[in-house]
């Protein structure tokens, strides 16, 4: 669609009226809450959710909900959503929950490329001029998310083979790792090939490959790949 249009598709968070509606039905429930966002740098679901929180448990007594900028995107949220729920299955507590959560936010690393510029140059994360110059001279830009979650550029590649052999590199230097998680935008063999090699450098770590969601991949563009890890405690 974007090749035919010269247009990326309009992406929105969600409507603030949906979230309340979300967290009265928990908190009706004496559910308590905690949700994972996505990068608050990335978009405003974080400043969202949490205008919302705060009025539901306004108007909702004993109402209980924290909400957390994970501070990357795709997969390693899933991973540490996966894990407070096993400890909360297990009898942990929502405090407990809360700063179990908060603790792999801060380990956690976040490398993504792109396969073409032009995807962030059309959503205005990079000028048109930049956009070009990367092109002409095939440049790809590995980008690393900081401790506030915010786009740095780590390193610079020609070409897609030395991308991802930086990448993993750049994974491996954060180790001791507990866990590894590789997304992708239309680049399944790009990623098997990635999550081969780092699960041959860490053989008893877990790891998850799955797709880049589709908001995401609307501002990054076809064949864009992440590699994330967490680091141990």
């Amino acid at each position: 669609m974007v090749e035919a249009t010269g247009k990326l598709p309009i992406t929105s968070q969600p409507p603030i009226g949906v979230v309340i509606e979300l967290f009265t039905k928990l908190a009706q429930e004496g559910k308590k809450v905690i949700m994972l966002t996505v990068d608050s740098v990335l978009s405003g679901t974080y400043q969202t959710a949490c205008v919302a929180a705060r009025q539901v448990m306004d108007d909702i007594k004993g109402a209980d909900i924290r909400v957390i900028d994970s501070k990357t995107a795709a997969c390693p949220i899933s991973g540490i959503a996966l894990e407070v729920l096993k400890h909360t299955a297990a009898g942990m507590d929502i405090d407990e929950a809360e700063k179990m959560a908060r603790e792999m936010v801060a380990r956690t690393e976040t490398f993504f490329s792109v396969n073409t510029l032009d995807y962030l140059q059309k959503g205005g994360r990079i000028g048109a001029v930049g956009a070009l110059i990367g092109s002409i001279f095939g440049i790809r830009p590995i980008v690393h998310l900081d401790k506030e979650g915010r786009l740095e550029v780590a390193d610079k590649c020609r070409t897609r083979k030395k991308v991802m052999k930086r990448m993993v590199e750049m994974a491996a230097e954060k180790a001791p790792i507990e866990a590894i998680f590789v997304a992708h935008a239309g680049a399944l063999a790009d990623a098997e090939d990635l999550k081969q090699q780092l699960q041959g450098l860490f053989p008893n770590v877990p790891t998850m490959l799955t797709g880049i969601g589709t908001v995401l991949a609307a501002h990054l563009g076809p064949g864009a790949i992440g590699v994330f890890v967490r680091r141990k405690a």
